[in-house]
């Protein structure tokens, strides 16, 4: 395959021409085309999402106590001091009474790099109290934070969850379909 552009009327052509030193900064112009991985563009508007990264949780995780756990780990490194992370977590969770004179409920959060808290949601269950499985109740909580974190540094959010009275929990793909899932998108300024 020939490049070109590498100044008037020169082209290297790499099969046979493997001596020399060819730079890719200053001698190399335009795009690679998508049909050889590229994207095609030279430059990306605000707003355009520029990478995805997922994380999700497999097993069923639950807990009694009060103080926050992590359950979830996600990194991105954004290519812009510029970006923003759009920062949104689906959490499937159940809970029960668990011998609790009070109605089962948890909490849970997304935490940013420096471990401040983003976003937090609340589950509740208003059904019967037991201190068995037989009234438990599923739901989601959908978590969002549009984060500004100013760097180019790989940057990690935390999910956490902890119980407010009872057994909360946190279910992964293995009980349910999707399980939590939890997705960063850096987003071009």
């Amino acid at each position: 395959m020939a490049l070109t552009r590498l100044g008037p009327n020169q082209s290297v052509n790499l099969a046979t021409n493997t001596t020399g030193n060819l730079n890719l900064a200053s001698q190399v112009t335009g795009t690679l085309a998508t049909g050889n991985g590229g994207t095609g563009a030279t430059s990306f508007t605000a707003g355009k999402v520029l990478q995805v990264v997922t994380g999700t949780i497999t097993n069923d995780n639950f807990v009694t106590s009060s103080t926050p756990a992590t359950l979830l780990t996600v990194n991105i490194t954004p290519s812009a001091t510029t970006s923003k992370v759009f920062v949104t977590c689906a959490v499937q969770y159940n809970n029960y009474g668990n011998g609790s004179t009070s109605y089962p409920n948890g909490k849970c959060q997304i935490l940013d790099q420096d471990d401040n808290v983003l976003v937090r949601g609340y589950g509740n269950f208003a059904g019967n109290v037991s201190t068995d499985q037989t009234d438990q109740f599923d739901s989601t909580i959908v978590l969002n934070n549009l984060d500004s974190p100013s760097s180019t540094s790989q940057q990690s959010y935390k999910l956490q969850y902890y119980a407010g009275a009872g057994r909360f929990g946190i279910l992964g793909a293995s009980t349910r379909l999707n399980g939590t899932i939890m997705t960063l998108m850096e987003i071009a300024a």
